[in-house]
């Protein structure tokens, strides 16, 4: 490291070359991973808890459960290792001194189905043989603290006697249990519990990851894989109260990871506030997968194959080119582009079927917004719409493709429809984690036109990959003037979501959007329109269900609802049918009305009060 003018070390870079020698250097250093031939010499994995350059507890917490459950699958397959705790903020380094070597393919292809299945792992040095470099066990670090051995001792990293077989073996193993690209239905991180029902019905993968005796081998994941679970399911802040006193899986609020190997009982208070703020994250993460349709797994590689490179080239072009979304319904159009984008690595299809209403809700804007939007990407050629709406089905589009479809792809057979190529499955959940990352974080009732504004919320956003901007980066962010760059942090920091660091702005330690909402009367905003457009989508459908009832005959028609009858829109027959709908005066149908019955939740059929309808 060197030192700045003031003698200071505020900037963790390493520009300097010091010789090797019996005599260290006076600043804290770092080694460069592999040779000049590209051969890894040593493999360094780096679990960070920081957010945004701060330090976040939780993520800490996180960071040593992923380092555990990494150290223990390199013992279970034979790789010897050592970890340190990298700094005295608490981060875990796991260093592996390969026998002979390992080959860069190899180790990039480990470290990103490392990084698929651990979201605190910074993997960027071991995917760049030229520059990666990490500090070694025991080196100072600029904070004043060492990195001191947990596990293991130095001599195993002299000794280079790490096989690259179970290198092998480790990669294959963490390609097997790779988290599923909607994480609440992976498979449990250990052995389950049978004899354990939650009070409430969960999906199936959502009652294994609250039945995983003392939460698995990542107790702090599979604690927010059950509150996700239940999320979408629909639970209560008190059912998961509940359940974090009871269920074996939620051992993450009741007790806490020592760092060396066991676990102590968690401070009451602490636990309740962590699964409080937990919750409201496991929320927003569920209002986006309600969304989405059903998983599938690609039949056809190759075009799972173009759809990822047609994402990837997608975001690149955003990235490049801020100055043409620099504007408002630009950023709504880039947010709708996003989701489009999400959806189609979601489902593996180049096709996909979106509704206006659903693209709104998952990107935090009007409907209205986003059907303009949608129209404005189709006629830049973004976009192409294969089918239009109709029939109650949502439109169909498709990502227009960067470059023209190759000959290889021209029919759908067995010989153009190769094996996936080697990383395809950890990129697409590399591409998937940045655009939920991207769509979560900027959908939130203080970034709606009521509150701050779409654009305020991109540069929250764009704020969790820096470690801190000035007025001049973040109006390049945002393809803005610095005289609006400065308006946009200036509402941010009144509402203290950002604080200063050195020259720049960073984000604040604490997430208080939920306050600034409150305090702006925005609060709840998202919520009540998700359910205006449930209350639509179900008016819509029961004028269908009156349409079709009107234009029957008379024998086909089904019989009108008795006073005991709990009306419900099933085929069945019988008395579960639905009621008339609301007439005018005139014997008109009363739009107006029948949406009011619907928000009043009339046409629920665990309603106390039922709609009957005319005689």
């Amino acid at each position: 490291m060197k030192r700045d003018a003031y003698g200071r070390l505020d900037e963790n870079s390493y520009p300097l070359f010091h010789q090797v020698g019996p005599t260290p250097p006076s600043t804290p250093w770092a080694i460069r991973l592999a040779d000049e031939s590209g051969i890894y010499r040593l493999l360094c994995f780096d679990f960070d808890g920081k957010e945004a350059g701060a330090v976040s507890c939780e993520l800490m917490e996180r960071a040593v459960d992923d380092c555990d459950e990494l150290s223990a699958l390199l013992t279970e397959h034979g790789v010897s290792h050592v970890v340190c705790q990298s700094s005295g903020t608490g981060g875990r380094h796991i260093w592996i001194a390969p026998q002979d070597g390992a080959p860069a393919p190899l180790v990039a292809a480990l470290a990103r189905a490392a990084r698929a299945r651990f979201q605190t792992l910074d993997h960027g040095m071991l995917c760049n043989p030229t520059e990666g470099a990490a500090r070694p066990p025991l080196s100072p670090h600029r904070d004043g603290s060492t990195s001191l051995l947990l596990r293991g001792i130095a001599e195993t990293l002299t000794a280079r006697d790490a096989s690259v077989a179970g290198l092998v073996e480790v990669t294959e193993a963490l390609e097997a249990t790779r988290p599923a690209l909607r994480p609440h239905d992976s498979a449990p991180s250990g052995p389950t519990d049978e004899r354990h029902r939650p009070h409430r019905r969960l999906s199936r993968a959502g009652e294994a990851h609250m039945s995983t005796i003392e939460g698995g081998s990542n107790p702090s994941w599979t604690g927010f894989m059950c509150l996700l679970s239940a999320a979408v399911a629909g639970w209560s802040l008190r059912d998961v109260q509940h359940a974090a006193r009871t269920a074996p899986g939620m051992e993450h609020y009741r007790t806490k990871n020592t760092g060396r190997g066991s676990r102590r009982k968690r401070d009451l208070h602490e636990g309740q506030a962590r699964l409080e703020r937990q919750w409201e994250k496991a929320h927003q993460y569920a209002a986006l997968y309600r969304s989405l349709p059903q998983v599938r797994e690609p039949q056809d590689y190759t075009e799972l194959i173009s759809v990822v490179d047609s994402v990837n080239d997608l975001l690149h072009r955003l990235q490049v080119t801020p100055g043409r979304w620099s504007s408002e319904a630009g950023q709504s159009r880039q947010s709708i582009l996003q989701a489009l984008a999400f959806l189609t690595l979601q489902t593996g299809k180049q096709v996909v079927a979106a509704s206006i209403r659903d693209l709104a809700l998952a990107t935090g804007l009007g409907r209205t917004t986003a059907a303009t939007a949608l129209h404005s990407l189709e006629r830049d050629r973004f976009i192409q719409r294969i089918s239009a709406a109709g029939q109650g089905n949502a439109a169909e589009w498709q990502l227009t493709p960067a470059l023209s479809t190759g000959s290889v792809t021209v029919r759908s057979q067995l010989l153009n429809n190769p094996r996936p190529p080697a990383g395809l499955f950890d990129k697409r959940a590399e591409l998937v984690s940045r655009l939920e990352r991207s769509l979560l974080e900027s959908r939130h009732d203080l970034f709606t036109r009521a509150g701050l504004g779409h654009r305020a919320g991109a540069l929250f956003a764009r704020l969790g990959e820096k470690v801190s901007v000035t007025v001049d980066s973040a109006a390049g962010l945002l393809g803005v003037t610095p005289r609006y760059a400065a308006t946009i942090l200036s509402r941010l920091r009144h509402h203290r979501l950002i604080i200063r660091n050195g020259k720049g702005w960073a984000r604040s330690k604490r997430d208080l959007r939920d306050h600034a909402a409150r305090s702006t009367g925005v609060s709840g905003y998202l919520q009540a329109r998700a359910e205006r457009y449930e209350a639509e989508r179900q008016t819509w459908a029961w004028w269908q269900a009156e349409l079709e009832t009107m234009n029957s005959s008379p024998m086909a028609r089904p019989r009108r609802p008795h006073v005991t009858s709990r009306p419900l829109f099933t085929d069945l027959p019988g008395e579960r049918i639905w009621p008339r709908y609301p007439r005018r005066v005139d014997a008109r149908a009363d739009h107006k009305s029948a949406r009011q019955l619907v928000l009043e939740g009339a046409l629920n059929p665990e309603s106390r009060f039922q709609y009957l309808g005319a005689a």
